[in-house]
Order: C-alpha cells, then structure tokens, then sequence
C-alpha cells in the first residue's frame, strides 16, 4: 500500500518514514521522559540527574534501563533512605538522651522512663511544658535539617515545593472533610487489627495519651501537634522523600513515602493512619504541585483529635460535655461529607499507574540495600513498641 505523499511505510513498525525519521529526532521531555499523561508535569524532577543523554537528538529511553541507569536510580533511592534512616534513628536516639540526663538531674535515676511508671520524676516530666517543648525542638528541628540536607543533595529546590497551583479554599476544605473520613476508616481498621491481636493472647500499644495540666503546658503542646508537626512532616516525607523518589514515577514516590510516613510513628495506630492518609496527601501534593493542601489537611486532622483530647480531659463539667457531644456531632458530619466528596470526586482520579518502563525502573528498589534498610529498620521499630509481647 501506497500513502498519499508516495512513500511507503516502515514493514517492521508500519510507520512512514516522515514520521519515523520526525520521531527519532524529537527531543524528550526531561520533566516526563516516560510520557505519562496521568502524571502533574510541573512536579516532577528533571530526569537530566538520572540519565543525562536525555537531550540528545534521537535518544530514546529503553524500556528496561541498563547498568549507568539502574546504578543512578539506585544512589537516589539510597540517598532517600539514608536521610529517612537517619532522621528516624536520631530523633529517637537524642530523645531518649535528653530524657534521661533530666530524669537523672531530677531524682538521679532513670528506670522509671522505661517501665512507663509515671510516678516521680518521669510521670512529672512527661506532662510538663518542658516535653512539650522537648518535641519542638528535637521531633521539628530534625525534620527541618533533613529535608534541607536531604533537597539539597538531590537537587531539589525548597521553594518549588510550595509554588502552589489551581488550589482554593474550597478545595482545602473539601480536602479536610476527605481526611477525616480516612482517619475514621483508619480508625475502624486499628479496631478491627486489635481485635485480631487480642484473641491471639496479645495486645497492642495505644500512642502515647498527651495531658495538659497546665495552660502553657496545653499552648506547647498545640502549637507542636498543630503547627510544627504538620509543616515539618510534610516537609520531609511528601516534600524532600515524595519528590527524590518521584523522579521514575510519581506513584512510586507517594506509595513508598506513605509507608514510610506511617512507620515513623511506632505504634500501629498511627502506621495505619499515616498510611492511608498519606496515600492521599501524596495525591493532592502531586495535583497542585505544592506541599499546601497537604499541610492544611495534616493539621485539619491534628486539630480535631487535639479538640477531643481536650474536651475529653474536661467532660466531668457539664459545659463541656456538651461540647464535646457538639463537636463529636460535627467531626461524624465531617466524615460523612468526606466520603461523599470521595466518590464524587477522588475515587474517579486515582494515583497515576506507571507506563512499562517506569516499572522496570521501579524494580530497583529491591536492590537498594539503604532503602531496604531503612524498611527493615521502621518494620521492627513499629513491631517492638507497637506490640505489647
């Protein structure tokens, strides 16, 4: 067969040669070199850091990447998972120091600490401002340093992870309301988990109950669990370890980000929270290419489990157990209005499914001995302080 300008076409691709020899000479896009039509374009990372030829007229990208490429992919992911492996470690590791120089200053002995005995000096020091302030500056101030540090070793520019896109208020609150609901179902989840664990003659450990004896005590606290917290987080697990492992697909990067966010926590409450939501923080972070909407929905949800810890602390005066009815009312008029909002809207966008050959290129996370480390390391941190044996 003919085509209508005389040439005939390619008998091995069925392309004509115009197009084929147009093709071999396009350029690829280094912010989607995969051509994934699913995926937010202005989020993504330039591919350059990975595979530098990209540029080069008439280069194509294999779809299996050889050994230059897979050793690339290979540096980012460990990068990501010393960063993460290290933040995890010293949060926990300067903590615990901290406590017990104080605990030892206190009343010279520190085994109150890890018996959980809140007698004495540890059950004094666990409900002051003092621990409150202790998780702003140590839990925050880490989070801080290791996305800087993490965003500049990959070459991730901290302010292009706030340049915010077709995002309004409404979307923020709608946002919110979806949160809620997957706090909720996450919620169930932990129930039904626990359940489990119960019959087989175990039991798992509840997330750490926060009391607010004093007004400043309460002020420190909020402003950690509210603001610090959220912005700090997202900072570093949908902002610095999203965006380094979203270079060979952004679905990758929200997945393992999410896992990881949920581990961080140490029990599995939280696991199972940070898990699911970060599915959906990772998602919207990608949509408007900003860590905005996930910061309002992260501390959307802190706020509200801060108001039932207060108003749970204070139900015995009739003023407040009427609130807390109130509030109780709004938070399941909230979860209700956030599964509707779900599938009107986010159950027809779900995460962008990679093409072929960014799942090839995922495959090598099974040979990053960092990253694997880092998983290894958060999977028995969870099981050691999330199970009591």
């Amino acid at each position: 067969m003919i085509e209508q300008n005389g040439a005939a076409p390619d008998l091995t691709t069925g392309v004509p040669p115009q197009q084929a020899e147009n093709r071999s000479m396009r350029i690829i896009d280094p912010q989607n070199p995969f051509e994934n039509p699913l995926e937010n374009r202005a989020y993504r990372c330039d591919y350059r850091r990975i595979l530098p030829q990209i540029l080069l007229p008439g280069f194509q990208i294999p779809l299996f990447p050889e050994k230059s490429e897979r050793c690339a992919i290979r540096r980012q992911m460990n990068v990501t998972g010393f960063w993460v492996f290290l933040n995890c470690f010293c949060n926990q590791l300067l903590f615990l120091v901290i406590m017990l120089v104080l605990l030892l200053v206190m009343d010279g002995t520190t085994s109150s600490y890890f018996t959980g005995n809140l007698e004495g000096a540890y059950g004094i020091l666990r409900n002051s401002a003092s621990f409150m302030a202790l998780h702003c500056v140590v839990f925050a101030g880490l989070n801080v340093l290791t996305a800087w540090l993490g965003c500049r070793q990959s070459n991730i520019s901290v302010e292009s992870l706030f340049r915010t896109t077709n995002f309004s208020a409404w979307h923020a609150v709608q946002y919110i309301w979806i949160g809620i609901a997957l706090q909720f179902i996450a919620g169930w989840a932990y129930t039904l988990l626990e359940t489990i664990f119960t019959r087989n003659g175990s039991s798992l450990t509840e997330p750490m109950e926060v009391i607010y004896q004093d007004g400043k005590t309460m002020v420190i606290g909020l402003l950690y669990t509210c603001v610090l917290a959220p912005i700090t987080e997202e900072l570093l697990y949908r902002g610095f370890v999203m965006k380094s492992l979203s270079k060979i697909g952004v679905r990758f990067g929200i997945v393992v980000s999410a896992l990881l966010f949920g581990m961080m926590h140490g029990n599995f409450s939280q696991a199972i929270l940070g898990t699911i939501l970060g599915l959906f923080l990772g998602k919207i972070t990608m949509r408007h290419n900003s860590l905005v909407p996930s910061i309002l929905v992260h501390m959307g949800l802190n706020v509200s489990a801060s108001i039932f810890t207060i108003l749970g602390q204070f139900s015995g005066y009739k003023a407040t157990f009427f609130l807390y009815v109130g509030f109780t009312l709004l938070y399941f008029g909230m979860v209700v209005a956030g599964i509707v909002f779900w599938m009107l809207t986010e159950r027809k966008q779900p995460l962008p499914y990679p093409t072929q050959k960014q799942a090839a290129r995922q495959r090598v996370f099974w040979t990053s001995p960092v990253l694997l480390l880092t998983f290894a390391f958060l999977i028995a941190f969870v099981l050691m302080f999330g199970i009591a044996w």
